[in-house]
């Protein structure tokens, strides 16, 4: 009944009927009151230091007061400390004696070019003074030496070309050892991508995956174009060059050589030229035979032979001839 009468009729029910009246529908009133209540939306102004907001926010009542947190602290600008970072030189903007002039780290790049520029034009000028005497011609000026050997120009030509730079693929060997880049050298290049080509072709071909062919523009086909025989094999060397013959041949005889076969007998982890072992100079007997059989020079000098009484003679008389 209390849920079907209004509050009213059905206290009127209850007193009439003496029917003890159930609370339950106040308090489901208030329950639901409170929780199908709209609150009321506010618009208010947001202000900072820096900017001012208008948002939406959901008061319960009008005393509800909400407190928005102030700005950082870091994010207010003060002027006099920016002013104090920047350089002496952008602080200073007035003509006085206590600045000191400009140490070259303080300088741009291109404020050092110039400078570094005009010391050269001075100085070779100064130089061409020297040598030329008082007359002196109007080309050695520090202005037409700077026009003379300059790079930039700024003219009609100029302004219409377009310079496309490109990134050089490998570099020649000095030039690489000078930038400090020896993996940019050509022969470097080369072998890295002849490595690539071989790595290339030894990966499995990737076509499928998960029973499903891919897509063409992440399948993977591995090429054969047989990069490792054609660059890293050689079919016909000379036998004269596997044996070493055309480094050994004809200068066994030299004593360095001797004692090089030496110090390879004292080392036998390094690899032999195989001429050199035909030769048998591998052998401590051998080569000690080659060793005792070399001539050794002899310590005392000769004593020359006199000189012929008529030579000394003609000699004299071509030095003392008829003037």
């Amino acid at each position: 009944m209390a849920e079907v009468l209004p509050k009213n009729l059905y206290e009127k029910v209850c007193r009439t009927l003496n029917i003890p009246m159930s609370h339950g529908r106040d308090e489901d009133e208030v329950k639901i009151s409170s929780v199908c209540e709209p609150r009321r939306k506010k618009k208010s102004p947001m202000l900072s230091y820096r900017k001012t907001l208008s948002i939406d926010r959901q008061m319960d009542s009008d005393t509800d007061v909400e407190l928005s947190p102030r700005d950082e602290r870091a994010a207010h600008v003060n002027i006099h400390e920016e002013f104090l970072r920047r350089p002496e030189r952008q602080q200073v903007t007035w003509s006085t004696r206590y600045l000191q002039p400009e140490r070259d780290d303080e300088k741009t790049l291109v404020r050092r070019a110039d400078d570094l520029t005009d010391r050269i034009a001075q100085e070779f000028c100064q130089y061409m003074k020297e040598l030329g005497g008082d007359q002196q011609s109007q080309l050695f000026t520090p202005k037409a030496i700077k026009e003379l050997f300059q790079v930039e120009f700024d003219t009609h030509v100029a302004r219409s070309l377009k310079v496309d730079p490109r990134e050089l693929p490998a570099v020649q060997e000095r030039v690489a050892k000078i930038s400090n880049a020896p993996e940019k050298s050509r022969e470097a290049v080369l072998e890295a991508e002849i490595s690539n080509d071989i790595r290339a072709e030894r990966r499995p071909d990737r076509l499928t995956g998960f029973g499903r062919g891919l897509p063409r523009s992440e399948q993977w086909a591995a090429p054969h174009n047989d990069t490792m025989n054609l660059w890293r094999s050689a079919k016909h060397v000379p036998k004269d060059l596997v044996t070493l013959k055309t480094v050994w041949e004809g200068i066994t005889n030299l004593r360095s050589v001797k004692e090089y076969c030496r110090w390879m007998i004292r080392h036998p982890e390094y690899r032999r030229a195989p001429y050199l072992r035909s030769l048998g100079l591998f052998d401590p007997a051998v080569l000690q035979a080659r060793l005792s059989a070399e001539p050794r020079p002899d310590p005392t000098p000769r004593p020359e032979p006199p000189v012929p009484i008529e030579a000394i003679k003609r000699k004299l008389s071509t030095l003392t001839g008829p003037s």
